[in-house]
């Protein structure tokens, strides 16, 4: 008996491994939970870590969590809510961790989005689909893997709904087609905005060509307005929460904008010179294509590569998140370059000729046959910025201590990243770092450090609810100082975490003299610590008198 092979779904299981491979396997050292918050390297990844982790412990995104907005237990829950619940679902059908579930889910709609794009390119040439695809691969590298371990989440998981909304207007001609087109758009919109309106922008895009190539016919405008319409139905809680946070406080500025602040900028130099020629041919032959025939893949490719560089045209850092994908976005240009380029030579061309150089690219790209001149896979293994002792002390706090105790952290080396201490469940307090240095080098303890109340204040300033169309904003009435520039008395607070280690010893020494200093008062205790089987760690101290004096306004540490 014969056994018959399809080769497609073979070569497509193959590149959905090795894409699983590339994006999370390797960082995550081929481990699918984890003790702690593994291979997140920014405050942005904790920020939508202990976001997640929130809504699961509240069982719902009504308002924010106390410890996420300073304190205050009405602020709105204001960010587009669907990554979240999402990775909320998927811990508990996987019983995973939130911050592995949430994580391992913008992996795993990254792969589906290049899949999705598969099939897309497919619909034009099924040979230049199979070509394209593996460019998909570096997706997972340089800067472009930098959206994931540095947190851009919600505008990567916006971009799996965004191409399946390409996908669904491919279908349109199909009967009711507009209710995938009106979900899509909504959840583009609902998992990160600015997608929901890259979504409208390119429907506009799609209707203009059509219109031009006198092909927009009274179906697909009616499918269109219907899908806008249920869209629109589908948005409109979170719609209004927009437009009196985001919009309200961050309004449009028109921006140029040539740098993504101290985050690495994906370019398409990144590719290097011989994947950009392959995908200019690309572009190239796109154009020429669709003067004969519109089809989606070449009309997708062209529009993500304009607004990649939307940044020239006020969409700043918006156009920088679409760049992460360009790997996927424009693997249709890559795809049918390679394509036509052979097709002058092999004028019968067969379906495992398309396989076999997607091979030998897949090979080039995870570097088993280093080339010259192109880019490829760098694999990347890091534990991140946590480590299993200080999600030992941040995880004490919460059946430990009251919900309303006021924590304060001493210096510690991954501080800086702050989003993460919002995983004490407690509204975290924080020394401010400069003047805390200054002491140091003063040589003097003092009563009073300028100390942060940190919260998610940056995009909403802590807005709360008056009414369906009325909010307040906390940062707005209290000031902006209350937060960030306010001088607290060290003896006020509840509990201190202590860093006994740190890459500039002198700054763990002195957390180490504070300590001292505040248990010569009989109502200090030390509470828990953490070590490492020889030294301690990390340690914690409770004060069971808030508010009395501890020490003098200013304490010599020479004598020490």
């Amino acid at each position: 008996m014969k056994i018959k092979y399809d080769l497609e779904k073979i070569y497509l299981i193959l590149m959905f491994s090795i894409l699983l491979w590339a994006s999370s396997a390797n960082l995550w050292e081929h481990k699918l939970s984890h003790d702690f918050p593994y291979g997140l390297l920014a405050s942005d990844s904790f920020q939508h870590q202990i976001r997640t982790e929130s809504i699961k412990d509240m069982g719902n995104y009504r308002y924010e969590a106390p410890y996420i907005s300073a304190g205050f237990k009405d602020t709105i829950g204001f960010y587009p809510p669907v990554l979240y619940h999402l990775g909320v679902i998927f811990s508990y059908l996987s019983g995973l961790e939130t911050y592995d579930s949430v994580y391992f889910l913008v992996f795993i709609l990254t792969i589906f989005s290049a899949l999705i794009v598969y099939l897309i390119i497919k619909q034009f040439n099924k040979q230049a689909a199979i070509i394209a695809l593996p460019l998909a691969i570096l997706t997972f590298t340089g800067a472009a893997y930098v959206g994931f371990t540095w947190g851009s989440w919600p505008a990567i998981a916006a971009q799996f709904f965004l191409i399946a909304l390409f996908w669904s207007i491919s279908k349109i001609d199909f009967e009711h087609s507009f209710i995938l087109l009106g979900i899509f758009l909504s959840a583009a919109a609902l998992t990160h905005t600015s997608e929901g309106i890259f979504a409208v922008l390119f429907i506009i895009f799609y209707l203009i060509i059509h219109f031009i190539k006198k092909e927009l016919t009274v179906k697909r405008i009616k499918d269109v307005v219907f899908g806008g319409i249920l869209s629109f139905v589908l948005s409109v809680y979170y719609i209004i929460i927009f437009k009196f946070t985001w919009m309200g406080v961050q309004p449009y500025k028109f921006m140029i904008e040539t740098e993504w602040g101290t985050t690495p900028l994906f370019k398409l130099t990144d590719f290097k010179i011989v994947l950009v020629i392959f995908i200019i041919i690309g572009i190239i032959f796109s154009i020429l294509a669709l003067k004969k025939r519109v089809d989606m893949a070449m009309m997708m490719g062209i529009f993500m590569f304009l607004v990649g560089y939307g940044n020239f045209v006020g969409f700043n850092v918006r156009s920088f998140q679409i760049r992460l994908l360009w790997p996927i976005y424009l693997s249709v240009f890559f795809g049918l370059a390679i394509y036509q380029l052979l097709k002058f030579v092999i004028k019968k061309w067969r379906t495992v000729y398309s396989i076999i150089i997607a091979v030998i690219f897949i090979l080039i790209f995870i570097k088993i046959v280093p080339v010259p001149f192109i880019q490829q896979y760098e694999k990347l293994s890091t534990a991140g910025l946590m480590d299993s002792f200080h999600w030992e002390a941040l995880t004490w706090f919460p059946s430990n201590t009251e919900e309303d105790a006021k924590i304060l952290f001493l210096y510690g080396d991954m501080y800086n990243q702050n989003a993460l201490l919002r995983n004490i469940k407690r509204p975290p307090y924080m020394v401010k770092t400069n003047e805390y240095v200054a002491a140091l080098n003063e040589g003097l303890i003092k009563r009073n450090y300028k100390i942060d109340l940190l919260g998610d204040h940056k995009g909403v300033n802590y807005a709360y609810r008056k009414s369906l169309f009325s909010y307040g904003y906390y940062k707005e009435e209290y000031g902006s100082d209350y937060f960030y520039n306010s001088e607290r008395d060290i003896c006020s607070f509840d509990y201190y975490v202590f860093d006994a280690a740190a890459r500039q010893n002198a700054l763990a020494q002195y957390n180490l003299l504070i300590l001292q200093e505040l248990l010569k008062n009989g109502w200090f205790e030390i509470v828990h610590k953490v070590n490492d089987g020889q030294w301690d760690l990390i340690i914690i101290a409770k004060n069971n008198k808030p508010g009395e004096k501890c020490m003098e306004d200013e304490v010599s540490t020479k004598n020490g």
